[in-house]
Protein backbone atom coordinates (compact mmCIF):
# COMPACT_ATOMS: atom_id res chain seq x y z
CA UNK A 1 0.00 0.00 0.00
CA UNK A 2 1.48 3.48 -0.69
CA UNK A 3 1.47 5.92 1.68
CA UNK A 4 0.14 8.97 -0.59
CA UNK A 5 -2.92 8.75 -2.49
CA UNK A 6 -3.05 11.03 -6.23
CA UNK A 7 -5.47 10.82 -8.96
CA UNK A 8 -6.74 12.77 -11.31
CA UNK A 9 -10.48 13.33 -11.27
CA UNK A 10 -12.29 15.18 -14.49
CA UNK A 11 -15.43 17.18 -14.11
CA UNK A 12 -17.65 17.87 -17.23
CA UNK A 13 -20.89 19.15 -17.40
CA UNK A 14 -21.06 19.99 -13.72
CA UNK A 15 -19.34 22.03 -11.10
CA UNK A 16 -18.25 21.79 -7.64
CA UNK A 17 -17.34 24.97 -5.25
CA UNK A 18 -14.61 23.52 -2.49
CA UNK A 19 -16.17 26.31 0.05
CA UNK A 20 -19.01 24.02 -0.09
CA UNK A 21 -19.23 20.53 1.43
CA UNK A 22 -22.69 18.44 2.52
CA UNK A 23 -22.60 17.69 6.14
CA UNK A 24 -25.14 14.74 7.26
CA UNK A 25 -25.69 13.08 10.42
CA UNK A 26 -27.34 9.91 10.69
CA UNK A 27 -30.02 11.45 12.63
CA UNK A 28 -30.51 14.78 10.96
CA UNK A 29 -30.91 16.00 7.30
CA UNK A 30 -28.16 17.65 5.48
CA UNK A 31 -27.64 21.36 6.47
CA UNK A 32 -25.92 22.44 2.88
CA UNK A 33 -26.41 21.56 -0.73
CA UNK A 34 -26.05 24.37 -2.52
CA UNK A 35 -23.57 23.79 -5.35
CA UNK A 36 -22.66 26.59 -7.87
CA UNK A 37 -21.36 25.85 -11.04
CA UNK A 38 -17.62 26.16 -12.12
CA UNK A 39 -16.51 25.83 -15.95
CA UNK A 40 -17.58 23.53 -18.11
CA UNK A 41 -14.51 21.36 -17.88
CA UNK A 42 -12.31 21.36 -14.48
CA UNK A 43 -9.15 19.48 -13.59
CA UNK A 44 -9.29 18.29 -9.97
CA UNK A 45 -6.97 16.55 -7.77
CA UNK A 46 -7.73 14.60 -4.62
CA UNK A 47 -5.09 13.79 -2.65
CA UNK A 48 -4.09 12.95 1.13
CA UNK A 49 -2.14 15.99 2.34
CA UNK A 50 1.19 14.66 3.27
CA UNK A 51 1.48 13.42 7.23
CA UNK A 52 3.05 16.15 8.72
CA UNK A 53 6.81 15.40 10.57
CA UNK A 54 5.18 16.28 13.94
CA UNK A 55 1.66 16.15 15.29
CA UNK A 56 -0.58 18.71 14.76
CA UNK A 57 -1.71 20.29 18.28
CA UNK A 58 -5.43 22.04 18.17
CA UNK A 59 -6.57 23.77 21.22
CA UNK A 60 -10.64 23.00 21.84
CA UNK A 61 -12.08 27.06 22.45
CA UNK A 62 -15.17 25.88 24.23
CA UNK A 63 -19.04 26.16 23.02
CA UNK A 64 -18.82 30.07 24.94
CA UNK A 65 -16.11 31.14 22.31
CA UNK A 66 -19.44 31.30 19.73
CA UNK A 67 -22.05 33.36 19.85
CA UNK A 68 -24.29 30.39 18.24
CA UNK A 69 -23.07 26.70 17.89
CA UNK A 70 -22.44 25.59 14.36
CA UNK A 71 -23.38 21.70 15.76
CA UNK A 72 -24.25 19.45 12.94
CA UNK A 73 -27.70 17.96 14.52
CA UNK A 74 -29.27 18.82 17.75
CA UNK A 75 -27.29 16.96 20.55
CA UNK A 76 -29.40 14.82 22.71
CA UNK A 77 -26.79 13.50 24.77
CA UNK A 78 -26.26 10.79 22.77
CA UNK A 79 -23.27 10.15 20.02
CA UNK A 80 -23.60 11.20 16.67
CA UNK A 81 -21.25 10.75 13.89
CA UNK A 82 -21.18 13.43 11.07
CA UNK A 83 -20.39 12.78 7.55
CA UNK A 84 -18.58 15.42 5.65
CA UNK A 85 -18.79 14.19 1.99
CA UNK A 86 -15.94 16.31 -0.35
CA UNK A 87 -18.05 15.86 -3.30
CA UNK A 88 -21.66 15.33 -3.69
CA UNK A 89 -22.44 11.76 -3.12
CA UNK A 90 -25.14 9.98 -4.82
CA UNK A 91 -28.41 9.15 -2.90
CA UNK A 92 -27.34 5.98 -3.00
CA UNK A 93 -24.21 6.49 -1.42
CA UNK A 94 -25.39 8.87 0.88
CA UNK A 95 -28.20 5.67 1.95
CA UNK A 96 -25.65 3.33 2.35
CA UNK A 97 -22.89 6.01 4.26
CA UNK A 98 -26.09 6.82 6.92
CA UNK A 99 -26.77 3.19 7.79
CA UNK A 100 -23.42 2.63 8.22
CA UNK A 101 -23.39 5.25 10.28
CA UNK A 102 -26.72 4.05 12.53
CA UNK A 103 -24.87 0.77 13.06
CA UNK A 104 -22.42 2.36 15.09
CA UNK A 105 -24.96 4.27 16.77
CA UNK A 106 -26.65 1.28 17.87
CA UNK A 107 -23.50 0.49 20.00
CA UNK A 108 -21.48 3.60 20.55
CA UNK A 109 -24.08 5.38 22.67
CA UNK A 110 -22.63 7.80 25.03
CA UNK A 111 -21.66 11.50 23.65
CA UNK A 112 -18.26 12.74 23.93
CA UNK A 113 -17.36 16.47 24.44
CA UNK A 114 -18.39 18.48 21.70
CA UNK A 115 -15.17 20.46 20.27
CA UNK A 116 -15.69 23.51 19.25
CA UNK A 117 -12.81 25.52 16.62
CA UNK A 118 -11.28 25.04 13.54
CA UNK A 119 -10.15 21.42 12.07
CA UNK A 120 -8.02 21.70 8.63
CA UNK A 121 -9.48 19.07 5.55
CA UNK A 122 -7.24 15.98 5.29
CA UNK A 123 -6.91 16.82 1.21
CA UNK A 124 -5.10 19.33 -0.79
CA UNK A 125 -6.67 22.37 -1.87
CA UNK A 126 -9.94 22.21 -0.17
CA UNK A 127 -10.79 24.35 2.88
CA UNK A 128 -10.99 23.84 6.48
CA UNK A 129 -12.99 20.38 7.38
CA UNK A 130 -14.80 22.39 10.57
CA UNK A 131 -14.79 26.37 10.42
CA UNK A 132 -14.87 27.98 13.72
CA UNK A 133 -17.45 26.01 14.34
CA UNK A 134 -18.79 23.05 16.85
CA UNK A 135 -18.37 18.93 16.15
CA UNK A 136 -20.62 16.36 18.02
CA UNK A 137 -19.29 14.03 18.42
CA UNK A 138 -17.34 12.59 15.57
CA UNK A 139 -17.07 14.42 12.18
CA UNK A 140 -15.83 12.13 9.24
CA UNK A 141 -14.50 13.62 5.77
CA UNK A 142 -15.68 10.92 2.94
CA UNK A 143 -14.30 11.25 -0.48
CA UNK A 144 -15.95 9.46 -3.15
CA UNK A 145 -13.29 9.68 -6.52
CA UNK A 146 -10.94 7.71 -8.85
CA UNK A 147 -8.07 6.39 -7.01
CA UNK A 148 -6.47 3.70 -9.64
CA UNK A 149 -9.31 1.65 -11.25
CA UNK A 150 -11.41 -1.30 -10.35
CA UNK A 151 -9.74 -4.08 -8.25
CA UNK A 152 -6.49 -2.79 -6.64
CA UNK A 153 -6.75 -0.49 -3.93
CA UNK A 154 -9.79 -0.01 -2.55
CA UNK A 155 -9.24 3.43 0.00
CA UNK A 156 -8.12 4.31 2.81
CA UNK A 157 -9.26 4.88 6.45
CA UNK A 158 -8.56 6.01 9.64
CA UNK A 159 -8.63 8.99 12.33
CA UNK A 160 -7.38 12.31 11.69
CA UNK A 161 -7.53 14.09 14.97
CA UNK A 162 -7.88 12.58 18.30
CA UNK A 163 -9.18 14.12 21.10
CA UNK A 164 -5.78 14.32 24.12
CA UNK A 165 -8.27 13.48 27.31
CA UNK A 166 -9.39 10.04 26.41
CA UNK A 167 -7.71 9.73 23.09
CA UNK A 168 -10.53 8.72 20.71
CA UNK A 169 -11.32 10.24 17.60
CA UNK A 170 -12.96 13.87 17.00
CA UNK A 171 -11.81 13.35 13.05
CA UNK A 172 -11.20 10.83 11.15
CA UNK A 173 -10.91 9.89 6.70
CA UNK A 174 -12.57 7.35 4.44
CA UNK A 175 -11.26 7.53 0.82
CA UNK A 176 -12.91 5.41 -1.56
CA UNK A 177 -12.02 4.83 -5.46
CA UNK A 178 -15.45 5.08 -6.80
CA UNK A 179 -14.72 2.38 -10.06
CA UNK A 180 -14.58 -0.50 -6.92
CA UNK A 181 -18.19 0.51 -5.82
CA UNK A 182 -20.36 -1.29 -8.67
CA UNK A 183 -18.60 -4.33 -7.97
CA UNK A 184 -19.45 -4.02 -4.43
CA UNK A 185 -22.78 -3.43 -4.79
CA UNK A 186 -22.61 -6.51 -7.14
CA UNK A 187 -21.37 -8.74 -4.32
CA UNK A 188 -24.04 -7.15 -2.10
CA UNK A 189 -21.09 -5.68 0.23
CA UNK A 190 -21.32 -1.96 -0.52
CA UNK A 191 -22.69 -1.05 3.07
CA UNK A 192 -20.29 -4.13 4.89
CA UNK A 193 -17.45 -2.42 3.49
CA UNK A 194 -18.59 1.09 4.68
CA UNK A 195 -19.58 -0.48 7.95
CA UNK A 196 -15.87 -1.92 8.25
CA UNK A 197 -13.90 1.38 7.42
CA UNK A 198 -16.20 3.19 9.54
CA UNK A 199 -14.83 0.79 12.38
CA UNK A 200 -11.32 1.69 11.52
CA UNK A 201 -12.18 5.16 11.67
CA UNK A 202 -13.63 4.71 15.50
CA UNK A 203 -10.09 3.30 16.47
CA UNK A 204 -10.40 -0.47 15.21
CA UNK A 205 -7.15 -1.94 14.97
CA UNK A 206 -5.82 1.98 14.70
CA UNK A 207 -5.92 2.91 17.83
CA UNK A 208 -5.40 -0.27 19.95
CA UNK A 209 -1.77 0.87 21.10
CA UNK A 210 -0.77 4.04 21.67
CA UNK A 211 1.19 4.37 24.35
CA UNK A 212 4.04 5.78 21.95
CA UNK A 213 1.65 8.65 21.83
CA UNK A 214 2.13 8.82 25.58
CA UNK A 215 -1.62 7.36 26.36
CA UNK A 216 -1.78 4.52 28.54
CA UNK A 217 -3.95 2.05 25.84
CA UNK A 218 -2.04 -1.10 25.41
CA UNK A 219 -5.12 -3.60 23.80
CA UNK A 220 -2.89 -5.82 21.35
CA UNK A 221 -0.88 -8.06 23.14
CA UNK A 222 0.99 -11.49 22.62
CA UNK A 223 3.35 -11.87 20.05
CA UNK A 224 4.10 -11.40 16.22
CA UNK A 225 2.80 -14.60 15.12
CA UNK A 226 0.03 -15.31 18.24
CA UNK A 227 -1.36 -11.60 18.71
CA UNK A 228 -4.25 -11.24 20.87
CA UNK A 229 -6.99 -8.29 22.26
CA UNK A 230 -6.33 -7.68 25.89
CA UNK A 231 -9.44 -5.86 26.54
CA UNK A 232 -11.84 -7.38 29.09
CA UNK A 233 -14.89 -6.50 28.04
CA UNK A 234 -14.57 -8.16 24.83
CA UNK A 235 -12.94 -11.25 25.72
CA UNK A 236 -16.03 -11.76 28.13
CA UNK A 237 -17.90 -11.58 25.39
CA UNK A 238 -15.54 -13.84 23.19
CA UNK A 239 -16.09 -16.42 25.86
CA UNK A 240 -19.95 -16.09 26.35
CA UNK A 241 -19.95 -16.73 22.51
CA UNK A 242 -17.89 -19.63 22.55
CA UNK A 243 -14.39 -19.18 21.86
CA UNK A 244 -11.55 -19.99 24.23
CA UNK A 245 -8.68 -18.96 25.32
CA UNK A 246 -8.08 -15.15 24.35
CA UNK A 247 -9.93 -13.27 21.50
CA UNK A 248 -7.19 -13.74 18.80
CA UNK A 249 -5.94 -10.80 16.57
CA UNK A 250 -5.55 -11.48 12.94
CA UNK A 251 -1.30 -12.43 12.86
CA UNK A 252 -1.40 -13.64 8.91
CA UNK A 253 -1.58 -12.26 5.49
CA UNK A 254 1.01 -9.21 5.77
CA UNK A 255 0.15 -5.57 6.49
CA UNK A 256 -3.43 -3.94 6.52
CA UNK A 257 -4.26 -7.52 7.45
CA UNK A 258 -2.39 -8.30 10.13
CA UNK A 259 -2.81 -6.47 13.76
CA UNK A 260 -5.63 -4.20 12.58
CA UNK A 261 -8.75 -7.14 12.59
CA UNK A 262 -9.65 -10.37 14.05
CA UNK A 263 -8.32 -13.70 13.23
CA UNK A 264 -10.36 -14.86 10.15
CA UNK A 265 -9.77 -18.75 11.07
CA UNK A 266 -11.32 -18.05 14.66
CA UNK A 267 -14.04 -15.55 14.30
CA UNK A 268 -14.73 -16.30 10.52
CA UNK A 269 -17.85 -14.21 9.04
CA UNK A 270 -17.88 -11.32 12.11
CA UNK A 271 -17.66 -7.82 10.04
CA UNK A 272 -14.37 -6.82 11.70
CA UNK A 273 -11.95 -9.80 10.54
CA UNK A 274 -9.71 -8.92 7.64
CA UNK A 275 -12.02 -10.93 4.95
CA UNK A 276 -16.10 -9.52 4.06
CA UNK A 277 -18.08 -13.40 3.48
CA UNK A 278 -20.57 -13.79 0.63
CA UNK A 279 -23.66 -13.47 2.77
CA UNK A 280 -23.99 -11.93 6.79
CA UNK A 281 -21.27 -10.47 8.40
CA UNK A 282 -22.76 -9.32 11.69
CA UNK A 283 -21.57 -6.70 14.24
CA UNK A 284 -20.94 -9.22 17.01
CA UNK A 285 -21.23 -8.32 20.97
CA UNK A 286 -17.34 -9.01 20.48
CA UNK A 287 -16.98 -6.30 18.75
CA UNK A 288 -19.13 -3.84 20.46
CA UNK A 289 -17.20 -5.02 23.79
CA UNK A 290 -14.23 -3.55 22.49
CA UNK A 291 -15.27 -0.38 21.59
CA UNK A 292 -16.00 -0.40 25.33
CA UNK A 293 -12.15 -1.21 25.79
CA UNK A 294 -10.90 1.57 23.80
CA UNK A 295 -12.93 3.83 26.08
CA UNK A 296 -16.43 4.47 24.17
CA UNK A 297 -19.64 4.52 26.38
CA UNK A 298 -20.68 1.55 24.23
CA UNK A 299 -23.66 -1.07 24.74
CA UNK A 300 -23.43 -4.24 24.81
CA UNK A 301 -25.51 -5.07 22.47
CA UNK A 302 -24.52 -7.10 18.97
CA UNK A 303 -26.04 -8.19 15.87
CA UNK A 304 -26.93 -12.18 15.42
CA UNK A 305 -23.59 -13.78 15.07
CA UNK A 306 -22.57 -17.81 15.33
CA UNK A 307 -19.64 -18.56 16.95
CA UNK A 308 -19.14 -22.55 16.96
CA UNK A 309 -18.67 -23.59 20.56
CA UNK A 310 -15.22 -24.21 21.47
CA UNK A 311 -13.87 -22.26 18.45
CA UNK A 312 -9.63 -21.90 19.62
CA UNK A 313 -8.31 -18.51 20.73
CA UNK A 314 -4.69 -17.54 20.19
CA UNK A 315 -3.06 -19.58 17.92
CA UNK A 316 -5.72 -19.74 15.08
CA UNK A 317 -3.95 -19.92 11.76
CA UNK A 318 -5.69 -19.75 8.68
CA UNK A 319 -6.46 -22.29 6.25
CA UNK A 320 -6.19 -21.44 3.07
CA UNK A 321 -8.82 -19.63 0.18
CA UNK A 322 -11.95 -18.65 1.30
CA UNK A 323 -15.37 -17.18 -0.56
CA UNK A 324 -15.86 -13.68 -0.26
CA UNK A 325 -13.76 -10.10 -0.36
CA UNK A 326 -10.11 -9.59 1.24
CA UNK A 327 -11.15 -6.21 2.39
CA UNK A 328 -7.96 -5.53 4.09
CA UNK A 329 -5.79 -6.32 1.28
CA UNK A 330 -7.45 -3.29 -0.62
CA UNK A 331 -7.35 -0.46 2.52
CA UNK A 332 -4.97 1.47 3.87
CA UNK A 333 -5.31 2.33 7.65
CA UNK A 334 -4.40 5.99 8.61
CA UNK A 335 -2.73 7.20 11.65
CA UNK A 336 -3.49 10.07 13.64
CA UNK A 337 -1.99 13.77 12.33
CA UNK A 338 -2.63 15.41 15.20
CA UNK A 339 -4.11 15.56 18.75
CA UNK A 340 -7.31 18.43 20.43
CA UNK A 341 -6.80 19.80 23.91
CA UNK A 342 -10.23 19.43 25.00
CA UNK A 343 -11.16 21.96 27.31
CA UNK A 344 -11.53 20.55 31.29
CA UNK A 345 -15.50 19.98 31.35
CA UNK A 346 -17.65 17.24 32.19
CA UNK A 347 -19.28 15.12 29.62
CA UNK A 348 -22.79 16.28 28.59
Amino acid sequence: MRNTLQSSLRLIGCGLVFSTLLLTSCSEEAISTDMQPLADSQDLTIALKTPPAEPIIIDDLGTDALKTTQAPGVDRGRFNITLSYLLPPTPRQQEVFEAAAARWERIIIKDEPSFTGTLPSAFEGFPPLVDEGTVDDIIIEVALAPIDGPGNILGQAGPQFVRTDDFLTLSGIMFFDVADLDFLEELNLFEEVIVHEMGHVLGIGTLWNVAPFGFDRTLRGGSDDNPYFLGRKANVFWNAEGGTLELPIEGDFGPGTRFGHWDEEALNNELMTGFLNLGENPLSRITAGSMKDLGYGSASVGESYDLPKGTQGVAAKSSGSREGLHIAKMEELLQPVGFVNMKKKGKK
